[in-house]
């Protein structure tokens, strides 16, 4: 995994914060008008469900009084804050944070809630506790995406295997420049001589019925999966879900295209894939 990627699975939108705040605006305005202090929504995909053991964003106004980033395994308390979720059942939690700043809060959803409304309070010190509400679904799939902004080119990683050898090589699917929001995708050469295999990152699949229930699709092909695991909740991947697929060759030509998962009949947002 290079570092890069690395820095988006850890801290989620915070690469293109600017533009996942105008993607949340919407959901923003009316969790306001409806009284909570805050939209908490999917971290990957700035939808506003979220999953049990999947990746969650808090977004407002005054919600840490400084700037904090954790480091697996996160903390309860980050940037001078804490967050409890109640969920439907009544059960109240405090969550792991990974990002804390006075307009984001980047938090794993803990596993085990039950699905339903859940009340998230955010717990300052100041006797002060801002609330909002949000929907948790079983399943919640989001890609994330290398501008951390829920659009664009898919955060993933790829080798390619010389045939008839079994030695691999990295294949580079996005890259990216110095300024937020740059990332584009690069074209994959899936060649008859070099299969490649692609990992994408997810979150909000661990509630799925079954690995047959999680399809994929690029353009308008069904791509087989191979492989669905997910982080260890105590490392640096907490939330993470990881999707493995063979890129297949009649999609050559295909060029730039949407790749999306569904889960138990749940789309998940679209990202991108290019494809030489």
């Amino acid at each position: 995994m290079n570092r890069f990627l690395f820095s988006i699975l850890l801290t989620m939108a915070i690469a293109d914060a600017q533009s996942m705040r105008e993607r949340i605006q919407p959901y923003l305005s009316r969790s306001l008008t409806a009284g909570n202090a805050f939209v908490v929504v999917s971290a990957a995909s700035g939808t506003p469900s979220v999953a049990p053991d999947s990746l969650a964003s808090l977004f407002g106004q005054s919600l840490a009084p400084r700037i904090e980033s954790g480091s697996a395994p996160f903390p309860t308390s980050l940037g001078g804050v804490g967050v409890q979720i109640v969920d439907a059942a009544g059960k109240s939690v405090a969550v792991e944070l990974l990002y804390a700043s006075p307009e984001q809060i980047n938090f794993v959803v803990p596993p085990g809630i039950t699905p339903g409304t859940a009340t998230i309070n955010i717990v300052n010190g100041t006797g002060s506790v801002p609330s909002g509400t949000v929907q948790v679904e079983a399943v919640a799939p989001a890609l994330l995406t290398a501008n951390g902004n829920g659009s664009g080119v898919v955060a993933a990683t790829a080798y390619a295997t010389a045939i008839p050898t079994t030695m691999t090589f990295p294949v580079q699917v996005f890259q990216c420049g110095t300024a937020p929001g740059s990332c584009v995708s690069i074209p994959i050469d899936p060649g008859i001589d070099r299969p490649v295999t692609i990992t994408l990152y997810a979150t909000g699949l661990r509630g799925r019925s079954s690995d047959s229930s999680v399809t994929l699709t690029i353009g308008t092909m069904n791509v087989p999966i191979r492989s669905i695991t997910h982080g260890d909740d105590s490392g640096p991947l907490a939330g993470i879900d990881q999707v493995t697929f063979g890129l297949p060759l009649n999609l050559r030509s295909l060029g730039e295209a949407d790749i999306f998962l569904t889960v138990d009949g749940v789309d998940s947002n679209h990202g991108r894939i290019n494809i030489q």
